[in-house]
């Protein structure tokens, strides 16, 4: 086989990026400052991991990547303490946000695409830019990845080098043995192809740059296995 891992963005590649949008756009229009500076701030965070090479004061760890965020947030809403920054953006942006995952169901033919991937030998891997386990949990996804990695950890987000080389060393493998499937060009397609890795992109429409387009699940699934 031409790969020995398939791993995969979350938002809007696992599910309907439109059912998260319908769902959280009245918590949205009732934080309007709040999320507009939360925004900013992610922003400003994957600017700071973009261009060639690890620049000194990038975050090194999850830790000050999350420190640097509620820096940015508390500086746009005008508070004085980052703490309570760091407060709201777990209470709306992330707690709140994954749970409304109870209410959101993954594409059609993914879990089946994700079984005969696993059953053909291919291990299975997850790369997101915001913290991906309780929303696998509510997805019924979490028993199918082996390592589900978020790209903060890595003190930066995607498309910037860090994150993808986190996933390859979680996993032992050579970036050019592993696919990596998303559904943004901009960011999962640049980001995989400059870290060495095969990228197919989940679109109705053929994706300049993209290994594999698809929308279909089954033609990820015969991508996958079809020989180099």
């Amino acid at each position: 086989m031409r790969f020995d891992a398939v791993a995969f963005d979350l938002d809007g590649t696992l599910y309907p990026d439109s059912s998260l949008y319908r769902l959280a756009l009245p918590a949205v229009l009732g934080k309007k400052r709040a999320f507009l500076a939360f925004s900013s701030a992610r922003d400003k965070m994957r600017e700071l991991g973009s261009g060639e090479g690890r620049r000194p004061d990038l975050p090194k760890d999850g830790t000050e990547f999350r420190a640097r965020q509620a820096d940015f947030v508390a500086a746009s809403l005008g508070m004085a303490d980052s703490g309570e920054a760091a407060s709201l953006i777990e209470r709306y942006f992330y707690r709140g946000i994954e749970e409304l995952f109870a209410r959101i169901k993954p594409f059609e033919g993914l879990k089946e695409a994700l079984e005969a991937l696993s059953r053909g030998g291919l291990r299975l891997a997850l790369l997101s830019d915001l913290p991906p386990e309780r929303k696998l949990e509510l997805l019924g996804l979490s028993e199918r990845f082996e390592a589900a990695l978020c790209s903060e950890d890595s003190g930066t987000l995607k498309p910037a080098r860090a994150p993808f080389a986190m996933l390859a060393s979680r996993l032992g493998l050579a970036p050019a043995r592993i696919l990596y499937v998303g559904n943004s060009p901009r960011i999962d397609l640049r980001g995989a192809k400059a870290a060495g890795m095969s990228a197919a992109i989940v679109s109705r429409r053929r994706v300049r740059g993209a290994d594999l387009s698809f929308f279909d699940w089954k033609e990820l699934v015969e991508y996958a296995f079809a020989q180099a």
